[in-house]
């Protein structure tokens, strides 16, 4: 049965509303919240599993063309000579397939895509970043449930009026604000980290857009995001920190921390899954060891560090407007610095869950890439995420050489032949004749 164009309009209409209405309350928070309401763990894998739905869907959009062709020339043969012919076809194919894959390289297309077997690796890593990202966030909710309430003595017993741990960046920035805007204790927009990171985050989404290598990039940071959520969430499961935000604390003596007084489980399973799809609706208190704001906004930062270079976007545009990588190196940079700034001076986090974010990211980033690299000790999980040479990839150096010259080499233009040749040789076998 048909569908009327105009009912089917209006379904169209009002699911573009409610995808509007969930991406602007997962990514934004209502001014005011009590807490941050960003979750960048949510954010990433989305992202990710936006980029390898469409490359499952080209994977599968390849193959049904090629089942196509196959079975058009089994049933349509054309001479006796067929054989013979079928595999000039399948050598000039193979050939041509080569050339459009160097193009598809040079003009910045993700070829991956067209692997099941690069495909695999990537939805293997989004997986378990998902999976991770879910433990991550049912930590944070079993800690808010833990959270314990403290009253901070003096040294004659007497209660001071704090409610958090003594913290140095706390302490710097009352000091320091105060000296400029007067009496300053914190800053009240709770979601301004939240503003860091949608900047920062806006501009690593483009960087995806745009770079050649876009799905290791993305395998790569899922996977080492995905320890990191997993290293987070036994952090803070383990441990209850007084929290340091003022509204978090604020809960034992208003009705919102009613729920601490209830069983943790089941709930705190549904409440996790809440938190991690619209945690602008749910927030959480008490996860404090280590921030993940902070690893979020350090891992873009190393990114672009790694990846946004002329070794890696060598493009005419690029050697044109040469300040482009520059200016996205520093813009995410300080970007990145700005929000761990306004993490502490939120009092999101401690400074300690801040220094601690940033030296796990690091060194966890730099380890990785080290065995990626060298795998000296023979990881098994390692060695298959980075085994692509059964993959199509883009040969840097070729597709350096590409960005130069813009045209195809005198090799590529001498060794194209008609289907009556023979299929062209490689340099190095004609060198060996």
């Amino acid at each position: 049965m048909m569908i009327p164009l105009r009912e089917f309009y209006s379904l169209l209409l009002r699911g573009w509303h409610s995808v509007a209405s969930y991406l602007t309350s997962h990514f934004y928070a209502l001014k005011m919240r009590p807490v941050s309401g960003f979750d960048p763990s949510g954010f990433m894998f989305m992202l990710a599993f936006l980029c390898l739905t469409i490359g499952l869907f080209l994977a599968a959009l390849d193959q049904t063309q090629k089942r196509r062709l196959s079975s058009y020339l089994q049933e349509h043969p054309l001479n006796p000579d067929f054989n013979r012919l079928e595999r000039r076809l399948s050598h000039v194919s193979k050939y041509v397939t080569d050339k459009a894959i160097d193009h598809s390289a040079r003009g910045g297309f993700v070829v991956e895509m067209l692997s099941f077997n690069y495909l695999s690796r990537l939805g293997f890593t989004v997986a378990i970043f998902g999976l991770t990202s879910y433990f991550n966030a049912l930590a944070a909710v079993v800690a808010g449930w833990r959270t314990p309430h403290v009253v901070i003595l003096t040294l004659d017993r007497r209660d001071s009026g704090e409610k958090t741990l003594p913290d140095l960046g706390h302490d710097l920035f009352k000091f320091v604000m105060s000296k400029i805007y007067g009496q300053t204790t914190y800053i009240d927009w709770f979601d301004l980290p939240d503003e860091f990171i949608a900047f920062v985050g806006s501009i690593i989404a483009v960087l995806f857009v745009v770079h050649p290598r876009r799905l290791l990039i993305i395998r790569r940071f899922t996977a080492i995001y995905a320890w990191i959520n997993l290293l987070r969430g036994f952090c803070v499961a383990v441990t209850s920190l007084p929290d340091a935000s003022p509204q978090c604390i604020s809960q034992f003596e208003t009705a919102k921390g009613a729920y601490k007084s209830q069983p943790i489980f089941p709930k705190a399973v549904y409440r996790a899954l809440k938190v991690l799809l619209r945690p602008s609706h749910h927030i959480t208190c008490g996860d404090m060891v280590f921030s993940g704001h902070t690893v979020f906004l350090i891992l873009c930062a190393m990114i672009v560090t790694t990846y946004c270079n002329t070794d890696e976007l060598n493009t005419p545009f690029t050697r044109k407007h040469w300040w482009t990588l520059p200016l996205v190196k520093y813009s995410v940079w300080t970007g990145s610095f700005l929000g761990v700034f306004a993490i502490v001076g939120t009092r999101l986090h401690y400074t300690l869950d801040v220094l601690i974010a940033i030296y796990v990211t690091i060194q966890t980033w730099h380890t990785y890439h080290w065995l990626a690299a060298d795998n000296r000790y023979n990881i098994r999980l390692i060695s298959w995420l980075e085994h692509d040479h059964e993959v199509h990839s883009i040969d840097h150096h070729a597709y350096r050489m590409a960005r130069r010259t813009g045209s195809l080499s005198d090799f590529d233009v001498k060794t194209f032949s008609p289907l009556s040749q023979s299929p062209p040789s490689s340099p190095t076998a004609k060198k060996d004749q």
